[in-house]
């Protein structure tokens, strides 16, 4: 046997007692007689393991066999983020079985929710809501805005993709109502060309807040700025998307607040109340326009031109 000195026999054998024992531990760790977890704890969490793979079947089965009211897509998310938060988390629809259905079949059979969020890479949409591919349609832009490419997203989710339900979805420790914040308390610093237009939606969520909570400073202004961005963009829906204000007056969506806490992975769904006010204030002020006489809107006039541009010169300084 070239290169077997005796030396290397001796180690040979002296080893290989131990492999086999390893090998020995391994194997019975892999069959499960080696688990350092208490056999009730490990019957929990199959158990609940279990119960919430039901759950997400039953929820998509209601998909697959119609639409889901509005209130049910609202519990369906309620749902999946508390999986995801807790370390439950099915990953629904991810595999060979719903990529054929995706190049097969049409979105509008199973998208349930129109989400609207942050471009922030602390906010995985579908991953929060513990939803898969088909399941959320999702527009995502810098400070969850809702202008004119975004409401024609939303337009096209709610009244082709079908989705019952549409989420303003904010977050903490956004970075662009941050940035709108210290530019409007006077400590901002130039932006680049394109940016000042994107944001400056956020500018009258900004001031409203800084005059609601006027006894706050600097950075406490933020969190509050963030909330009141939300219902910001809830308004210019309400203002200028009167198709969307069509379906949920009919019953066929629902628009609903909500923000995501990047630190815990929760979503607080936000009260409903102010949501309602803003659309019946937008419902009242259309009734007097063309709109409702012609079934058409301009989204933009000269003065609101005037104003966009004036609301962000100063940013782009």
């Amino acid at each position: 046997m070239n290169g077997c000195h005796p030396k290397n026999l001796l180690f040979m054998k002296s080893i290989i007692p131990t492999s086999l024992s390893l090998c020995a531990l391994f194997s019975f760790s892999a069959l499960g007689f080696a688990s350092t977890e208490p056999a009730s704890h490990v019957d929990a969490t199959a158990h609940h393991e279990e119960a919430a793979h039901a759950a997400v079947a039953d929820s998509h089965a209601n998909v697959k066999g119609g639409k889901p009211s509005p209130d049910e897509v609202v519990q369906m998310l309620k749902e999946g983020n508390e999986r995801f938060y807790t370390g439950h988390a099915t990953y629904p629809h991810l595999g060979p079985q719903r990529f054929y259905q995706a190049g097969t079949e049409n979105q509008g059979n199973h998208a349930y929710a129109t989400v609207i969020s942050c471009s922030d890479s602390r906010v995985p949409v579908e991953l929060i809501f513990d939803a898969g591919i088909m399941d959320i349609f999702v527009i995502r832009v810098a400070g969850n805005v809702c202008d004119t490419d975004e409401l024609g997203s939303i337009e096209y989710g709610l009244a082709h993709v079908n989705t019952p339900v549409l989420v303003v979805l904010g977050h903490t420790q956004c970075g662009a109502v941050t940035a709108v914040t210290h530019e409007v308390q006077g400590r901002g610093h130039k932006l680049e060309k394109n940016i000042p237009p994107l944001v400056d939606n956020i500018i009258p969520a900004v001031k409203r807040t800084i005059h609601t909570h006027d006894s706050l400073s600097g950075d406490e202004v933020i969190p509050f700025a963030i909330e009141e961005n939300v219902w910001q963009g809830i308004r210019d829906l309400a203002k200028n998307s009167p198709d969307s204000v069509k379906l949920i007056r009919e019953g066929k969506a629902k628009v609903v607040g909500a923000i995501y806490d990047v630190s815990t992975g929760k979503v607080e769904f936000l009260p409903q109340e102010p949501v309602v006010a803003i659309l019946q204030q937008a419902l009242g002020k259309k009734k007097a326009t063309r709109y409702e006489i012609s079934g058409k809107s301009s989204s933009s006039t000269p003065s609101d031109d005037e104003d966009r541009e004036r609301r962000f010169a100063r940013l782009r300084e």
